[in-house]
């Protein structure tokens, strides 16, 4: 969908990290070969895909309210390990794949010249589902946590995207008399960002990069395919 052809200002912005300035297909694939290599699993691209569908599955029962977040790290190894015929310890996995995830912070293409620009402009919030000793690992090592004014994690906020209270929350943490309406919320997730943003009040633009067909009941308000976009989006001028 194009843009508005009107200037369009907001006062703050929520930002999504993974898949939306972290690359995190990268981190996780690395993750998981590593911690299965430490568990004595020989494992091929096939058992990464279960692992996939494993974990993308918790995920989203996760941001249906059907489960708490422990059941994703108690689960998850051990789901695979039926999958594939390894008689391995889940729980051990885990915790080397969380160690190993701790450390990946490849950035999507563009990412830190598109923060700088926007953290000159608009105070940035980090808004994430991830596990918290994670995420902010990963954006320390990233060297992204200094563009942030603060950090939005569901495990510390106590609901998860795309629930209603998530938001209500870190407008409560934010103070002062900033509104739903003066905010922008970027991310990939129709599911967990975009829904989110519907649900909660706020614009939001959808990360989709490789332009994939919206099947969901979620509504972006802009589309863009690259995070330089987000310039011309926000009425800046030229593109990055």
């Amino acid at each position: 969908m194009g843009f508005r052809e009107e200037e369009v200002k907001y006062r703050a912005l929520f930002l999504d990290m993974d898949g939306t300035f972290l690359d995190f297909a990268a981190a996780e694939k690395s993750a998981f070969f590593s911690a299965m290599a430490a568990a004595g699993a020989a494992v091929t691209e096939r058992e990464y895909r279960i692992y996939s569908a494993v974990n993308e599955g918790l995920w989203k029962a996760f941001e249906r309210g059907e489960i708490e977040k422990d059941s994703i790290r108690e689960g998850r190894f051990g789901l695979t390990f039926e999958k594939i015929g390894f008689s391995g310890d889940g729980l051990a996995a885990e915790k080397d794949y969380e160690r190993f995830l701790a450390e990946g912070h490849e950035l999507i293409p563009c990412a830190r010249e598109v923060l700088e620009f926007l953290a000159a402009r608009y105070p940035l919030y980090v808004v994430t589902n991830g596990f918290a000793a994670v995420q902010r690992n990963r954006l320390r090592m990233a060297d992204i946590e200094r563009y942030m004014t603060d950090l939005f994690i569901s495990e510390e906020i106590g609901y998860q995207k795309p629930k209603k209270e998530f938001f209500d929350r870190c407008f409560q943490k934010i103070g002062g008399d900033l509104a739903p309406s003066q905010v922008l919320l970027v991310g990939d997730s129709l599911t967990s960002d975009i829904l989110g943003a519907n649900l909660a009040g706020l614009d939001a633009c959808w990360f989709n990069p490789e332009g994939k067909e919206n099947g969901t009941g979620a509504r972006p308000d802009y589309e863009i395919r690259s995070l330089t976009e987000l310039k011309e989006l926000l009425g800046e001028g030229e593109r990055l």
